[in-house]
């Protein structure tokens, strides 16, 4: 079994375990809710009523049950069995597959008017380049790509780590590579790419639009009990982060980056770090 399929497994796994809960433990969790609400601000400049898009690791449907209620028509993929089941049963009406960002090309011959992945799934994929290949045959001319992925620096994580004596965690994004990431009781393989990184990748498939940061202020979600005992101050970050997600500085230290790119015939738009 090569290391492509290994580390494929082991996603799955990770991921199967966990979707029974996911939704009670990030989804429905004061970090999860704002945090999301943060990425809803920003697809709702993207997408509009009767377009159709494709989530890239949809997890329990969150996102395209609430882009389907805005009219959207979104077809789901995800890794996980398990998270797909969980969708199914969640929003019948809405079509999800099970399968790997990697494999789109197993998916039938459709044509999308943008796409999406919220939250990290882009992180488990090794090589984005085919990824970036397929979409630009999948995705039509004008139409948005949004990656909202775990950034390669993330100022809560590198001050909130030393504090526990965990000095490796603190630095485990800098990995100019990849890391290992632990989910339930499986380890597997994540990667953090660079915005600029990605702009090569995607690169004259489709220009870079925007790159606002998710969780500027509002913290990771392993702080969830931090953010259960002051949720007024969840909030009142929250609403910092609505102020600055866009500006230089502060979405550079986020815990996510919303890397936006829009389809087009040539070309490549300008760098954004």
């Amino acid at each position: 079994m090569g290391a492509k399929r290994r580390i494929h497994l082991s996603v799955q796994h990770a991921f199967d375990q966990v979707a029974a809960n996911y939704d009670q433990y990030f989804t429905e969790s004061v970090i999860g809710r704002h945090q999301r609400r943060a990425l809803w601000r920003q697809l709702d400049q993207l997408f509009r009523p009767g377009v159709r898009v494709l989530d890239l690791g949809c997890g329990t449907g969150e996102d395209a049950i609430r882009l389907s209620e805005m009219g959207i028509e979104v077809h789901g993929i995800d890794i996980s069995s398990e998270m797909i089941a969980v969708a199914r049963l969640r929003a019948p009406e809405i079509e999800f597959d099970a399968c790997s960002i990697e494999n789109l090309h197993e998916l039938p011959a459709d044509r999308y008017d943008g796409a999406f992945s919220s939250f990290g799934p882009i992180n488990c994929v090794r090589d984005l380049a085919p990824v970036a290949s397929e979409l630009a045959n999948r995705v039509k001319p004008g139409g948005y790509v949004a990656l909202c992925t775990m950034s390669r620096f993330c100022l809560w994580e590198t001050l909130f780590y030393p504090l526990t004596l965990q000095l490796h965690k603190a630095i485990r994004r800098f990995a100019a590579h990849w890391t290992e990431a632990k989910v339930g009781e499986s380890e597997f393989e994540v990667y953090y790419p660079s915005v600029r990184s990605l702009r090569v990748v995607f690169t004259p498939r489709f220009e870079l639009v925007r790159a606002p940061g998710i969780g500027v202020f509002v913290p990771p979600s392993y702080l969830e009990p931090f953010a259960q005992r002051f949720p007024w101050l969840i909030r009142w970050l929250a609403k910092l982060d609505s102020l600055v997600e866009d500006l230089p500085l502060f979405r550079a230290v986020a815990d996510h980056r919303l890397v936006i790119f829009r389809r087009a015939s040539s070309g490549g738009g300008p760098a954004i770090d």
